[in-house]
């Protein structure tokens, strides 16, 4: 064979295997790290959201209802392909405050940071601290009060402790604003709260059919007056106006019962403990029903929504509560009432369950703080 003509033959077969194997590392060579790094979606764990998350380039808004606990949820995300986030996808993050996220590319070239908050676009609720109390004030009684709004005080049966806190067997001083059922107190679950106490009425209190008085702070009227012609029940008139749907009560308690839980004959009730109560009543006033009182305040037929603690316990720790307003059966809201101011709201807080009934334990001292009312 001609050498010639065979070299000329072998610079094509080698270019031709050049392109070859050119070719062949381009299929097998790794493709190059993702530079991008984005959130693509998110999952959330620990509450409910009310919307589908909002995410734009640098931010994710969650929309949940205002009362949720947001100390410990986590997010899952779906990130662009390789890119990683801190702090980790699934881990728990208190969203009490936004959080910041940062995502970043598998190249490792590029990050991007996310602001990241969960909150609430329904109105502020009406809150209740306990921090501010004034001073009534007359020529016989000193005692603590507390404001709901500008023209409207929280009740408490103060005013009818000052009558038997004089008689025979307490001895009481009724400038001393300690001395009473209801009280501000230190040591809150921020700061100050209500302290609610079931005292003894002393001899006198016996006399009147009244051995104890429960501590009770309420919303409505307090007539200790109409007790002498309906009886003690009807001293506590329920009820402030409301234009407002509420949806939610919340807030935190500590209890302690008493050591003897007793009737109102002062008869011990044997195997029980006293217990306390918090719940809010929503209901459509009329002629014959302008306000509730002690004797149908959880069953009247005029009762729309509940909310009420359905297992109070003791306890030496603050407990957290979030108590839904619930519909009584067949009832319903009518929104021109509603705006016309036909309903009225109240809530209750007591150191005796049974309090109206006088069965309580002497000495059962029930605190509450931080109250909040969320509304549609």
């Amino acid at each position: 064979m001609n050498m010639s003509k065979s070299k000329h033959l072998l610079i094509p077969m080698i270019s031709l295997l050049t392109l070859l194997l050119v070719g062949l590392d381009s299929c097998i060579r790794p493709e190059a790290p993702n530079a991008e790094a984005d959130i693509l979606s998110v999952e959330v764990e620990g509450i409910t959201p009310r919307e589908k998350p909002l995410i734009t380039n640098t931010a994710i808004k969650i929309e949940a209802e205002p009362w949720v606990d947001r100390t410990a949820v986590a997010l899952s995300f779906t990130l662009t392909p390789g890119a990683t986030i801190s702090p980790a996808s699934g881990s728990k993050q208190d969203f009490t405050r936004p959080v910041t996220y940062t995502v970043t590319s598998e190249d490792k070239q590029w990050t991007k940071e996310y602001t990241v908050t969960i909150a609430s676009s329904r109105p502020a609720p009406g809150h209740f601290d306990f921090e501010t109390v004034s001073l009534h004030k007359d020529n016989v009684c000193q005692y603590h009060e507390f404001v709901y709004s500008e023209t409207t005080p929280w009740q408490s049966p103060n005013a009818g402790y000052v009558f038997v806190s004089q008689g025979d067997g307490l001895r009481l001083d009724p400038k001393d604003p300690l001395i009473y059922p209801m009280t501000q107190s230190e040591g809150g679950y921020k700061g100050h709260c209500v302290q609610l106490r079931t005292l003894s009425t002393g001899a006198m209190g016996k006399r009147f059919g009244s051995p104890k008085a429960a501590g009770t702070l309420f919303l409505g009227k307090f007539n200790p007056f109409a007790a002498i012609q309906g009886g003690p029940e009807k001293a506590t008139l329920f009820g402030e106006r409301e234009t407002r749907k509420p949806l939610m009560l919340t807030g935190y308690y500590k209890y302690k019962s008493g050591d003897k839980l007793t009737d109102k004959d002062s008869k011990e009730i044997e195997g029980k403990k006293d217990l306390p109560a918090i719940y809010a009543v929503f209901f459509e006033t009329d002629k014959k029903t302008p306000y509730l009182d002690g004797g149908n305040v959880l069953t009247s037929p005029n009762i729309v929504l509940t909310a009420q603690l359905k297992d109070p316990k003791e306890s030496d720790e603050w407990i957290h509560f979030q108590l839904p307003f619930e519909p009584a059966e067949g009832k319903s809201i009518d929104p021109a009432k509603l705006k016309d101011g036909r309903y009225k709201l109240t809530i209750v807080m007591t150191s005796s369950k049974e309090g109206a009934k006088f069965e309580g334990a002497i000495g059962s001292t029930l605190l509450v703080d931080e109250i909040d009312v969320y509304y549609e």
